[in-house]
């Protein structure tokens, strides 16, 4: 831990510009094992992926993912809604069940991206200030979960790790699209009723779950995005959560 953590403190203080300090990180976390393959970047698709340090990934794949990035930040949100609550890391077994709905959702993510499942995933979310400034992705292709002693690494260098990309995107004038770690609309065309029912669409829940969270009936919920799409001009809800939730600053 020691050594990593000093690596990668080096790394922030001495790297020329935002890639050649992430492909640093990637290079540290890769010397421990803790990947088969990985992606560092914004978690945007309003941010360039020349900004993003990959590591055994089709970039080319990559780059034509990304016009979904904003949908499956909708329908993965309960991935990061648990790693949020956990300094910022979580694995995909402590955060989806095995099967169901999230499960599929999270798959089929993986396979479009990365190009076929892994078998343990890692997200560190990496929050500066109370947003997300980059998110990086662990995979291992061997059935190899990530273990608690891995966890709790990831956690402990995650304020480190945020500190040098902030900085480094900083320093470099480099594109950002920070996120709220906690995803609130405070679209002014709104109610405050359909800002409520925005922030629940944001972390993936079904109109069920939101009239049961807000105590109202699912019709009152259904008409009630209803009017939020048509007022934003939002086709589906992965637009919703873009034009209310996701604009970049």
């Amino acid at each position: 831990m020691h050594d990593l953590a000093r690596c990668i403190a080096l790394l922030a203080a001495s790297a020329p510009d935002l890639r050649t300090y992430r492909d640093g990180v990637l290079d540290a976390l890769d010397a421990h094992d803790l990947f088969d393959a990985a992606l560092m970047h914004a978690g945007s698709p309003r941010v360039p992926l020349e900004t993003a340090a990959v590591r055994g990934l089709d970039p080319a794949r990559l780059a034509a993912s990304t016009d979904r990035w904003d949908a499956w930040a909708v329908e993965l949100g309960r991935l990061r809604d648990v790693a949020l609550a956990r300094d910022g890391v979580a694995s995909d077994r402590e955060a989806l069940p095995a099967r169901g709905a999230a499960r599929a959702a999270f798959d089929g993510a993986m396979r479009a991206a990365f190009g076929r499942r892994p078998r343990a995933t890692a997200l560190v979310h990496l929050v500066v200030r109370g947003r997300i400034v980059a998110l990086l992705v662990l995979v291992r292709w061997r059935e190899r979960a990530y273990d608690d002693t891995e966890l709790a690494l990831l956690r402990a260098l995650a304020p480190m790790l945020a500190a040098g990309d902030a900085l480094h995107a900083r320093l470099d004038a480099a594109p950002r699209a920070a996120m709220m770690a906690r995803l609130v609309c405070n679209d002014g065309r709104l109610t405050p009723r359909q800002q409520q029912v925005v922030e629940h669409v944001a972390l993936g829940h079904t109109n069920a779950a939101i009239a049961s969270a807000l105590e109202l009936s699912p019709n009152t919920v259904r008409n009630l995005l209803a009017s939020v799409m048509k007022r934003l001009g939002a086709a589906n809800r992965a637009d919703v959560v873009r034009l209310a939730v996701l604009r970049p600053d």
